[in-house]
């Protein structure tokens, strides 16, 4: 048996959704410039993000996060992903945030403030520490408003997504109806290929309970910030002001403000993963069950 591969791995999840932080693998990332550095990301090393991304390692929900040092904000953080999620989430500057101050890889913040460089910008959390500074309670950031632009709910400017009330079919967006739920999404998915995600919702109790699909029709194990955001644009900030999955977790508006909304979101690490890669293994890359 000859293992001529080794990968290290930080995992996290945020609200259910799971992120996989790449601590020592081949991907070398040498690129000052964020934009320059996230085209080498895309455009190289595919054999290993399929292996760290699929199963047995993996699986279809994981999420790939890669830090590097930054001359502008506490750190950079680039993403990977299966070719049906979007190029950019929320959570993941939760689970980064959080895996760096609790592993102590990151200096302490005396305001407890952290920037954070991407792509898409640079963002900025507020994060909550325990009395021992010793465990991340919560990180806060700001998030702005999704528009409704004829049939989709626009995030960011770039994210769109089909919001749709729960079909007369279903009794309710819970867990006993999940496999017709699966089976409606896969199929109503086929329907929108310009939509980044399919969100079905129902009001309870005050509440908004959720399902988000993505471009595959896979369904996410979170009621996500964007989800969040676009039920916000449709349904009103009355209607929305908590939003539950149904995979009991939930997201809620801690507050408004004039540039958008202030959410409070609780990473947790789940693992801390060294994997090989056996010479003679013919799914090296894996494989992704549906």
């Amino acid at each position: 048996m000859n293992y001529h591969k080794s990968f290290q791995t930080i995992d996290t999840q945020v609200v259910g959704e799971a992120f996989r932080i790449v601590v020592q693998s081949p991907i070398a990332i040498s690129q000052e410039n964020i934009v320059e550095a996230a085209n080498a990301l895309n455009t190289q090393f595919e054999n290993t993000k399929q292996l760290l991304l699929n199963e047995p390692r993996g699986h279809r929900g994981m999420n790939g996060c890669i830090i590097l040092p930054s001359t502008v904000a506490s750190f950079r953080l680039l993403f990977f992903q299966h070719d049906a999620s979007t190029d950019f989430k929320y959570e993941a500057l939760v689970a980064t945030t959080t895996a760096l101050i609790e592993l102590g890889t990151i200096e302490v913040s005396e305001n407890d403030m952290y920037t954070i460089e991407t792509v898409k910008g640079i963002y900025k959390v507020n994060v909550q520490l325990s009395e021992k500074k010793d465990e991340v309670l919560s990180v806060q950031l700001t998030v702005k408003p999704a528009l409704v632009e004829e049939e989709f709910v626009v995030v960011d400017g770039e994210r769109r997504y089909i919001v749709l009330e729960k079909p007369q079919q279903f009794k309710a967006l819970v867990l006993d109806e999940l496999a017709d739920i699966s089976t409606w999404g896969v199929n109503e998915s086929t329907k929108y290929s310009a939509a980044d995600g399919v969100i079905v919702y129902e009001k309870v109790d005050g509440e908004v309970r959720s399902v988000t699909f993505e471009r595959d029709g896979y369904i996410l194990r979170s009621p996500s910030v964007d989800s969040t955001l676009a039920l916000l644009a449709v349904l009103g900030d009355e209607a929305v002001q908590k939003n539950n999955s149904i995979f009991c977790s939930s997201i809620e508006i801690v507050n408004k403000h004039e540039v958008g909304y202030e959410i409070a979101l609780t990473g947790y690490i789940t693992g801390n993963h060294q994997f090989v890669v056996d010479s003679e293994d013919p799914l090296q890359q894996g494989f992704v069950i549906v």
